[in-house]
C-alpha cells in the first residue's frame, strides 16, 4: 500500500479499479483516415481553423492576461493565413487528409519559430530590434517565404512562449479529426472504476459509462472547471492537483477518501471497507431533508449527467433547481434533434413531482464545454457573439424540446451568460416565437416562466435594466467568483469583491420586484446563508450531496426567525467594505446567530 494526496474538489469516499487515461506522446497528433474528397478536406480545414480563432477571439475578449490575449490572437489569424491555407489546400489536392496537411505546414514553421525566437519577460529591454532581427532571420531562413512577410508581421506582434505556442497548435491541429480523437482513448468502463488522468473535459468524461466511474483523479485540474460542476453534481469523490497520480496502474485498487483529500493505491481491505462504511455515496438511502418543512427558500437540486437520473432521483423530491442541459448531449457527434432533446428531457422531468420547481438552462458551450459535434453559430444579429457559443437555431430548438418535454406543467427557463440587453431581448423573443409556432400547430406545452443567469460583471452593473427581461436572477457564484479575481485564479474564500457583486445584483431584483436565487460553488456554504438571506435570497440550488446540508442549515435560521429580506443597510455596509478582514468582521457582528 501506498497513499497519494491533493485537492478536494468533490467530497466523498469510494473505491474502484484504477482506469488510467492518457494522451501518451503529446507531440504525435492521430492520424484520421481520409474519408473524403480533396474538396471536402480543404473545406474541413477551412472550417476547423474559424471555429477555432472564433473560440480563441472570444476568449480573448474576456478578461484575460495580455500575454494570453496575444497569443491567443497571433494563434488565430496563423491558421487563418490566406498563404498557409493556399500551401495546405496544395497538399490536399495532392492526396494528403487536411489534418495531415495542417500538421506538414503549420507545426515546422512554428517549430522553427520558437528555435529562433527569443521569449521575453517583462522588463526586458531592445524588444522591438531583436524582434526585427527575429524576423529577417525566420524570412531568410525558410520558415517564411518573403509573400509571407508582411501577414507574419501583422500576426506575431510580440515574442511568445515556445511552450504554450506549440501546445496551442497541436491543440488546434487535433480538432481537425476530432470527432475520432476526442473519443479514441474513452473505451466503456466494464467494473466500477477510479478514473486517473492529467486533466479531462466534461465531453471526454461524459462519453464514459459514468454510472460505473466511482471517483476522479486528475494529476491537474481546477476546482472552478466545469468538469469539477459535473463531478459534484454526480456526487462522485474528485481529488484534483495530485502529483504523480499517473504512476497508479491500471486494474490497481484504489480508495479515494476526497474528504481528506488523500488516496490509497492497493488498501488492506480492512481499511477500505471501515472508510466506505462511514460513506457510501453510492447506496440507496434518502437524503433524508423531508423534515425541513418551512424554510421560506426554495432548495432544490442541480444536474447535468442524464445517465445518472435513477439514481439521483432521490435527491429531486423538491424540485429539479436548475438543469445544465448542454451536459446532456456534449459527448454526441451530431447536433441533438428536437426528438432527440424531448425524449432526453422527459426522462429527467418525469421523475420530479408536478408540483416541486421545474428550472432548465439552455446550452452554454462556453469554455470547456465544447460538444464533440460541429457549433453553428449566428453571423449577424443580435445573438452574434451570444457568451453561451449557441446559434439561435439550434436555441430554438432546444426551446420547442423544453416546452414540450414540461407539457402540463411550470418550467422556468434560464438564458446564460447574458451581457447585453440586446441578448436578452433577443433570446425572450425567440422564446415567444417557439410559443406562437407550436400553439399554431395546436401542440401541448408547458407554461414558461424565463430567468437570466447574472454571472457576469455586464449583467451585475446593469441589473435593474435586465429586471425587465426575466422573472427571477440566478446569480452564478462560480462565474462571478472567476472575474471577481481576474487576472488571478478564482480564490476558494468569499472574497469583499464577490460579496459586493451579489449585493448589487440583490439590489437590482429588488428594486425591481424580481425573484432572486442563487447557484455555484459559493451557494451551498451554509455560513453564508445568513448573509444571502438578508439580501432577498428565496432560491438555493445546488449539487446533490449538498441539499441536506443547506436545507437544515436553512431551518435554523428559519427557526431563529431569519427570513429572506433586503437589508439596505447590510448593502451599504458591503460596499464599503475593501478587505477580508472586514467583511469578516461584518458578518461575524451582523450575523452572530
Amino acid at each position: 500500500m501506498y497513499t497519494m494526496s491533493g485537492v478536494t474538489v468533490s467530497e466523498g469516499v469510494s473505491e474502484g479499479r484504477a482506469f488510467v487515461i492518457s494522451h501518451g506522446n503529446e507531440e504525435d497528433v492521430v492520424d484520421v483516415v481520409a474519408s473524403f474528397s480533396a474538396s471536402e478536406e480543404s473545406i474541413k480545414y477551412r472550417q476547423a481553423s474559424r471555429e477555432f480563432a472564433n473560440k480563441l477571439n472570444n476568449a480573448a475578449s474576456g478578461t484575460v492576461p495580455d500575454k494570453v490575449r496575444d497569443l491567443f490572437g497571433a494563434v488565430a489569424s496563423y491558421i487563418t493565413n490566406a498563404n498557409n491555407i493556399k500551401d495546405i489546400d496544395k497538399l490536399i489536392y495532392e492526396g494528403h487528409t487536411a489534418l495531415d496537411a495542417a500538421q506538414s505546414i503549420l507545426i515546422p514553421k512554428i517549430k522553427r519559430f520558437t528555435q529562433s525566437a527569443q521569449v521575453y519577460e517583462p522588463g526586458t529591454t531592445n524588444q522591438d530590434s531583436n524582434y526585427k532581427d527575429t524576423v529577417d532571420n525566420l524570412t531568410s531562413g525558410g520558415a517564411l517565404d518573403q509573400r509571407s512577410r508582411e501577414d507574419y508581421e501583422n500576426d506575431w506582434e510580440m515574442q511568445l512562449g515556445a511552450k504554450e505556442l506549440q501546445s496551442l497548435m497541436r491543440d488546434f491541429i487535433s480538432t481537425i479529426g476530432s470527432k475520432k480523437e476526442l473519443t479514441s482513448d474513452m473505451p466503456r468502463l466494464n467494473e466500477p472504476s477510479v478514473i486517473i488522468a492529467s486533466d479531462l473535459s466534461p465531453a471526454r468524461f461524459l462519453s464514459l459509462h459514468t454510472e460505473l466511474v466511482r471517483a476522479v483523479i486528475l494529476e491537474g485540474g481546477q476546482a472552478s472547471s466545469h468538469l469539477s460542476t459535473v463531478l459534484r453534481d454526480l456526487c462522485i469523490p474528485a481529488i484534483y492537483g495530485v502529483k504523480g497520480a499517473l504512476t497508479i496502474r491500471n486494474g490497481e485498487h484504489v480508495l479515494v477518501d476526497a474528504n481528506r483529500g488523500s488516496i490509497l493505491v492497493e488498501p488492506p481491505v480492512d481499511t477500505a471497507k471501515a472508510l466506505i462504511a462511514q460513506q457510501d455515496l453510492f447506496a440507496d438511502d434518502d437524503d433524508g431533508d423531508d423534515e425541513c418543512s418551512n424554510i421560506g427558500v426554495t432548495v432544490a437540486g442541480s444536474m447535468g449527467a442524464i445517465g445518472e437520473v435513477d439514481r439521483l432521483a432521490r435527491y429531486f423530491n423538491h424540485g429539479l433547481g436548475l438543469l445544465r442541459s448542454e451536459f446532456l448531449f456534449l459527448n454526441l457527434h451530431h447536433e441533438p434533434s428536437v426528438d432527440e432533446m424531448v425524449t432526453a428531457f422527459r426522462s429527467i422531468f418525469d421523475k420530479i413531482p408536478k408540483n416541486a420547481p421545474l428550472t432548465a438552462r439552455t446550452f452554454d458551450f462556453a469554455g470547456d464545454k465544447r460538444p464533440l459535434f460541429t457549433l453553428d453559430m449566428d453571423e449577424v444579429g443580435p445573438l452574434r457573439k451570444y457568451g453561451a457559443q449557441v446559434g439561435s437555431r439550434l436555441l430554438k430548438n432546444e426551446l420547442r424540446a423544453l416546452l414540450l418535454a414540461s407539457q402540463g406543467r411550470e418550467i422556468c427557463i434560464v438564458f446564460p451568460l447574458i451581457t447585453r440587453i440586446s441578448e436578452a431581448k433577443a433570446l425572450n423573443e425567440l422564446l415567444d416565437q417557439v410559443k406562437q409556432e407550436l400553439q399554431h400547430e395546436g401542440a401541448s406545452m408547458g407554461e414558461a416562466k424565463v430567468a437570466l443567469m447574472i454571472e457576469t460583471p455586464a449583467a451585475v452593473l446593469s441589473a435593474r435594466a435586465f429586471a425587465a427581461y426575466g422573472d427571477m436572477f440566478l446569480i452564478g457564484t462560480s462565474s462571478l467568483a472567476e472575474y471577481a479575481a481576474a487576472p488571478r485564479p478564482p480564490e476558494d474564500y468569499f472574497t469583499p469583491a464577490l460579496s459586493k457583486m451579489i449585493a448589487i445584483a440583490c439590489k437590482g431584483a429588488h428594486d425591481e420586484g424580481v425573484t432572486v436565487g442563487l447557484a455555484g460553488r459559493f451557494a451551498m456554504r451554509t455560513e453564508l446563508l445568513p448573509f444571502y438571506l438578508s439580501l432577498g435570497v428565496s432560491y438555493i440550488t445546488t449539487d446533490a450531496a449538498s441539499l441536506s446540508k443547506v436545507r437544515k442549515e436553512l431551518q435554523r435560521l428559519y427557526d431563529r426567525g431569519l427570513e429572506p429580506h433586503f437589508d439596505l443597510s447590510l448593502y451599504q455596509q458591503i460596499m464599503d467594505i475593501a478587505s477580508a478582514r472586514d467583511l469578516q468582521q461584518l458578518f461575524n457582528d451582523k450575523f452572530s446567530l
